[in-house]
């Protein structure tokens, strides 16, 4: 997980960077099912939201899904997933604040507090509550959205959640400190998702443009307490890779079945920290499955 500087307000290094990334980034959004794009307005700046499909494939209207990516990422990290999850329910995909993408932080994001207040925010416009899913530190903001706003989490799925039931394994900690230097970007993602992605996969010149182009100015995660996690209502779902290189699945499931009084908990014994695009169909009908159980 790239660590941000001094907590400020993040933005691309120049124009020129923020081209080259725009570029990329609309590449790989060209390749997602039809969506209908605008931006959401917050105290800490103007979040960009994408409308995926509308309706069960059988016609019924369903609850809608909220995608939040890991660091660097954008709504195109979730092209593997996409096509099931629109055939079943409408699905809401967003741009981080702070991170490189189509959303513009506007101001400090100084901790946890304030990243559940943006998507909070963001979860009210879109009428909420909605299912949450969170990848990686995805899955952490979720997290602290479902704690300190509960009315806007109808459930909660954490997909190769980052700092979130288990700490940081100190390899990946040591290996994030070397995406700030020239050229080891590459390597980073490599350790984080326990191998080379395809060389034609279009998320990866937005994942490397990102990380090179854009300095975050965000606070390092805070990790949740058992009280944190005791107090959550809502359903949750816990899907960890067995050989993740981010976090600790066995530690993790034991944490959360311990404190997380309605959870479902699975360990993969064959997963990376890639989990949800490298699993993507076993993760697609885990999620339907959770989510027709949450909605009953």
């Amino acid at each position: 997980m790239k660590r941000g500087g001094a907590m400020g307000i993040g933005g691309f290094v120049d124009e020129a960077a923020r081209t080259r990334h725009r570029s990329a980034l609309d590449a790989a959004m060209a390749v997602l099912p039809p969506h209908a794009s605008h931006d959401v307005p917050t105290v800490f700046g103007i979040v960009r939201v994408h409308r995926f499909g509308g309706h069960h494939s059988d016609g019924g209207p369903g609850r809608p899904v909220l995608l939040l990516p890991g660091r660097l990422g954008t709504t195109a990290m979730w092209a593997p997933n996409l096509p099931a999850l629109v055939a079943r329910r409408p699905v809401w995909a967003l741009d981080p604040l702070g991170e490189p993408g189509a959303s513009e932080q506007t101001a400090p994001i100084t901790g946890d507090a304030d990243q559940a207040a943006w998507l909070a925010e963001v979860v009210g416009a879109l009428g909420g509550p909605l299912h949450v899913v969170g990848a990686s530190l995805g899955a952490r903001w979720g997290l602290e959205l479902a704690v300190r706003h509960p009315a806007g989490v109808a459930s909660l799925a954490l997909l190769e959640p980052a700092h979130t039931l288990s700490r940081l394994r100190p390899g990946f900690v040591a290996t994030s400190l070397l995406a700030a230097v020239p050229g080891l970007h590459g390597l980073v993602l490599r350790h984080a998702g326990g191998g080379s992605p395809p060389a034609d996969d279009p998320l990866t010149p937005v994942l490397v443009l990102g990380g090179t182009a854009y300095r975050l100015r965000l606070a390092p995660p805070g990790y949740p307490s058992d009280a944190a996690l005791r107090s959550l209502g809502m359903p949750v779902l816990a899907l960890l890779g067995g050989r993740s290189t981010v976090g600790h699945a066995a530690r993790g499931a034991r944490r959360a079945r311990a404190l997380i009084a309605d959870v479902e908990v699975e360990v993969w014994p064959e997963a990376t920290h890639a989990l949800p695009s490298s699993h993507a169909e076993r993760v697609d009908e885990r999620l339907a499955a959770f989510h027709a159980r949450a909605d009953r």
